[in-house]
């Protein structure tokens, strides 16, 4: 399981679309090389909706659904406003994130 850091990866910005788009190509490239991906939220708030929708929401137009979303993706130490933000932007694009 390939792990990231979101405060180490995106240390100057965690915050926006281009850092978001930056995140899901990281987790579409290692579901191709057939690696899970463990995203690790410890030491940050995001609190942007364009963060999550570009990184995360957007698997969706990639075909992504739930089940693929669990079985390749686990989030951790996410803070708990981030999480609702993550999960309402998800289900706006279709793709529901289990609690």
């Amino acid at each position: 399981m390939k792990k990231i850091s979101i405060k180490q990866a995106f240390h100057d910005d965690y915050v926006s679309r281009v850092a978001g788009e930056r995140l899901r190509h990281l987790i579409v490239e290692s579901v191709q090389n057939k690696e899970s991906v463990c995203l690790d939220f410890e030491g940050v708030v995001i609190a942007s909706t364009s963060f999550f929708d570009e990184g995360i929401a957007k698997l969706a137009l990639e075909g992504w659904d739930q089940e693929l979303l669990k079985k390749w993706v686990r989030f951790e130490r996410v803070n708990t406003r981030d999480r609702k933000v993550m999960e309402r932007v998800c289900e706006f694009r279709g793709l529901k994130i289990d609690s």
